[in-house]
Formats: C-alpha cells, structure tokens, sequence
C-alpha cells in the first residue's frame, strides 16, 4: 500500500519536514497505499424517558426510548447546555457517558461553535432520559438508536435479530496527523469526519488509523507527528510525546466518541506496515493490551489488529501463530467486538487466512486492493475466502488516469468493476483516504472543496447503498 502525505504542493515520494511539529509522512511500498446520512429526526421518543433541556436533566429508567429530544434536538450556539450533562436512564437501553440517553447534553456542548453537530444530541440514548439540547443551531441531521453489536455467522455480519449486515464506508488518514494539524485539538478529526459525511460520503462505518512511532513500511518509513507511543523512536524533531494515557483520551477517545455520536460503527486500525512476526508484532499485542479492555463493551467499536503485515516469504501455516497471538490478546479482554483478520503480503492472501481460520468467533477477512495488485490470484483469494466467511475490504481506491502503477488507472470500468465483485461477495468495505494528499484521495484538492473522481465513485457507491443492508 502506497500512501503520500504532501505539504502545499504535490511533491512525489517526498521527505517532508513540518514545524514546530517536524514531521516526515511519505511511504511507498510494491502495493498500492498510499453518516449514514442525516436522517432529519433522530430517533423517537423514549416511552417512559424524561425530557432534559438546557441542564441534561436527570433522564428517565425506561428501556426502550431513544431519547426524548432524539435527533431533531437542536444543539446550541453556545453549547452551554450541553456540558453539565445528566443521569443517563438506568435500565438496558444505553449506558451513560458514550453519547446515549442523558449523558446527550455533552454532545450539545460540543456542538456549541454554531450548532455544528446539530441534532446530534440524544441520537443514541435508549436509557430513556433525553439528551440536553443547547440554545441554538439547527435541525437534527443524525440517525437515530443504538448501534447494536454485530456478529458472524457463515458468510455473513448480522445484528442481533439475525439481520445481514454490510459495512460500507471511509478512512480516515492518521488520527494523530489531523489532531496535531488542529493545533492539537481532537476537533481535527470531528471536522474531517463532518466534512467527508457532507461531501456524500454517507458512511456507516469509519477506519481510524492509530500510527505508532515509526510505521516501517519496507524501509520508506513514515512519521506521524502525534503517535501512538509504541515501536522504533523515530528522529528528533518528528513528532509530539504523549504517553499511552494521553495518546487515548486527547486522540482516540474523542474520535471514538464521535463516530457513536453519529451512529457510525468505528473501527480501531493498528497501523503498521512491516514484518508482523518480529518487533512490530509484538507491539501490536502491547497496543491491544491497552487498548482492548478499553472498548471491550463498545457495540459500534471493530478492532483491526494489524494493518498490513508485509511477510512476502511466509506461508499462513506459519503466519496463522503471529494472528493468533493478536486474537488471544484482543479476546482476553473484549470476547465480542468484531475482529478484522491481516495476512500475509500487505493483506493479499485472505483466502488463506480464512479457509484454515485462527481459534475464535466474529472474524472477517481483510482485503487491501488497487489497481496494481489487483491480479487474478487476487481476486481468487477473496473469491476463496468469501465462500467461507465476511470479506471486508478495508483500504481500497484508485486515481483515475493517475500515473502511479499501484494506483493509477486508465481503465474507466475499474471502479465498476470493482463494485461488482464487492457487491456480488456481499462484502464490507471502507475507502482509503478521507483527505485531498494523501493517495488515493477521495478529495480533489486540500481544501477539501471537491471529491475526485474516486471520491464522487464512492459518494455514489455508499449513497445508492444507504438504506442496504444496515441495522435500521
């Protein structure tokens, strides 16, 4: 996967530096790397639930609401309102402090520049009281209810009433590049997430990048300028120090946040590319020793254990151990959440991870595509995996007549083409990348003005899709 990060004009394969915060974001490798929609009201109202305005209120106990402000509540100018918060409803529907039932007036408070969240407040609560609602803003543009937990059955994702699931959606690039673009501030990846969803990338799940020091990639390192503190020290002057602590509730945490507030599934990307049986692998099981228990109880929360192991020369009979041991990390602590199952050659033999599969429930196959790599053995390797178990493909794009040969296509049907296969496994997918720099772009341009033609792809891929397949 082949990935650029370029600073005020296009420079191909550069080394960039970036001040105060010096930073290096260039990587290369033989592969290619480089809201749902508002749903005007957001939910109904809670039989039982209280209403909370202005303060958050105290909610109410009943089990099935969703909240009586819902997703219509406005979200204040000021936001005010919001930040006091109040006592989520106590029995089954939601727990307070993630966005749902009373605890919704801290949304408000976030949506206080402008009401730029609006409607957000009380989307998710089903513990009955309703979500404060600030002073101000405009309708609700969220959908409403609580993200239920997925599992796997077969071929197929399923909610809990049995319903088939797929997870269409969007990349962010690294989180901890956009917190750091935003003067360190979390409202850099809030306002990438609002932009893209406004754009039309209607998306019901969302991939964040979590980057450790160093991201090795085959000896075309990369730096973000705030990371994950794991890994290979990377030169002075590259990046900000946070510690584990820091780095989770400044960058993650909110992002996280965020996702649940618009009811987007989320999925957590340890993003290293490199050799995942040595060093690198034994970080990705420190990262989910931290990591796991944290988000063990999040329904809408999708663990990406590794991003793309780079082991060109090892068969999966050996492979198999280095996945099992992220697996036997991630379930120690969170047994259900979704775990997206690498492979061997930057995620391009998912037929042979999933036909001898590692001990454990609730996998999904991963499948890293562009045009350069995607060959006929390809191909087969999905078509094998996806007669078993859920393929998600989660990085995929192309530059149309662009002239990078991982890339870059002038085949005017690849998109479609692509989709078709997609579509016809049923399977899951998110799009690599969410910003106008880094490659693919779903942007044209870094003011993120305009989508490019992958983006406008995809626009209407997930928009055609919105309503397909999903829990609502």
């Amino acid at each position: 996967m082949v990935y650029v990060l370029r600073m005020m004009k296009p420079v191909p394969y550069a080394v960039l530096a970036w001040a105060p915060l010096a930073w290096i974001l260039a990587c290369s490798s033989t592969t290619a790397h480089s809201d749902a929609p508002g749903g005007g009201a957001g939910g109904t109202t809670g039989a039982t639930g209280g209403t909370a305005a202005d303060t958050g209120g105290s909610g109410g106990t009943d089990a099935g609401g969703t909240g009586g402000a819902g997703g219509s509540g406005a979200v204040g100018g000021s936001g005010a309102s919001g930040g006091t918060g109040g006592g989520a409803g106590t029995s089954s529907g939601g727990g307070a402090g993630r966005g749902t039932g009373g605890s919704g007036g801290s949304v408000s408070g976030a949506g206080g520049a402008g009401g730029a969240s609006a409607g957000q407040a009380g989307m998710l609560g089903t513990s009955g009281g309703s979500a404060g609602a600030g002073t101000g803003g405009s309708a609700g543009s969220g959908m409403g209810g609580t993200l239920p937990p997925l599992h796997v059955e077969g071929t197929a994702i399923k909610d809990p009433n049995g319903k088939t699931i797929v997870l269409r959606g969007f990349d962010l690039p690294d989180i901890g590049t956009l917190y750091a673009n935003a003067m360190s501030n979390a409202s850099g990846i809030t306002a990438r997430i609002d932009t893209s969803l406004a754009a039309g990338l209607t998306a019901h799940v969302i991939r964040l990048p979590v980057y450790p020091r160093t991201v090795a990639n085959s000896g075309s390192p990369s730096y973000s300028p705030a990371p994950y503190p794991l890994g290979t020290t990377a030169p002075v002057g590259m990046h900000q120090t946070l510690s584990e602590d820091d780095y989770v509730s400044k960058i993650l945490q909110p992002a996280v946040d965020y996702t649940a507030q618009k009811g987007i599934y989320a999925i957590i990307d340890y993003h290293q590319i490199d050799d995942a049986t040595g060093q690198s692998g034994m970080d990705a099981v420190t990262f989910w020793q931290k990591i796991a228990p944290i988000y063990a109880n999040d329904n809408h929360v999708i663990f990406e254990p590794f991003n793309e192991p780079v082991n060109t020369s090892t068969p999966w009979s050996t492979f198999k151990t280095t996945v099992q041991s992220f697996i036997d990390t991630i379930r120690t602590a969170a047994p259900n959440n979704l775990i997206i199952v690498p492979s061997m050659i930057w995620d391009q033999r998912p037929g042979d991870a999933a036909s001898d599969p590692p001990s454990g429930t609730n996998f999904v196959y991963t499948a890293h595509v562009y045009p350069g790599n995607w060959s006929m053995s390809f191909q087969q390797q999905v078509a094998t995996a996806a007669a078993v178990a859920p393929v998600f493909f989660s990085e995929w794009g192309f530059v149309q007549n662009g002239s990078d040969k991982n890339l870059g296509t002038s085949d005017a049907n690849w998109g479609p083409d692509f989709q078709m296969i997609v579509d016809g496994n049923g399977a899951s997918w998110s799009a690599w990348v969410a910003d106008g720099s880094w490659t693919p772009p779903l942007f044209a341009n870094q003011a993120l003005s305009s989508l490019s033609a992958f983006g406008m792809f995809t626009a209407t891929w997930l928009q055609s899709k919105t309503t397909s397949d999903w829990v609502f």
